[in-house]
């Protein structure tokens, strides 16, 4: 039911794992020279950061499945927790990743910097929890109800 709160921040934590997709989330720069490191690689689609792919790509279909069983609570509960542990593994990924392209030979020189891109993991993990929240609460109404009969 797209009335409820969880609902929106569900829909909001998809829209910021979907734009891991386009933003950069590192970037390296050598005398104005710019190079940007997405999820899928450095610049470029590459194989080598499939974890990262794999990881933004499960956690979006996760939380798309957790919006569209409203009717089954407990079970939207579990996959908060799935989604939860998928965005913190992504977060890790994109770090590790992150760090050891440094190490590339075409990095030899760059400094490094975080995106502003970084925050949109940690954001859509925020918004899982109060959905995770809301949806407790919603479970607890019912039972509530289910009590009064």
């Amino acid at each position: 039911m797209i009335q409820r709160k969880q609902t929106i921040f569900l829909f909001l934590a998809v829209i910021f794992l979907a734009q891991l997709f386009i933003f950069p989330v590192y970037g390296f720069e050598k005398e104005g020279q710019h190079m940007l490191f997405y999820i899928y690689g450095l610049g470029a689609f590459s194989f080598d950061y499939f974890v990262t792919i794999a990881l933004n790509v499960s956690s979006i279909l996760v939380v798309v499945a957790v919006i569209f069983l409203y009717k089954n609570r407990k079970q939207q509960l579990l996959l908060c927790k799935i989604a939860t542990l998928l965005i913190a593994g992504l977060i890790v990924a994109i770090f590790y990743f992150a760090e050891n392209a440094k190490s590339l030979p075409e990095l030899v020189g760059y400094t490094s910097e975080i995106r502003p891109m970084m925050v949109a993991p940690l954001t859509a993990l925020v918004m899982i929890i109060f959905a995770n929240r809301f949806i407790k609460k919603d479970e607890e109404l019912v039972r509530s109800a289910d009590r009064l009969r």
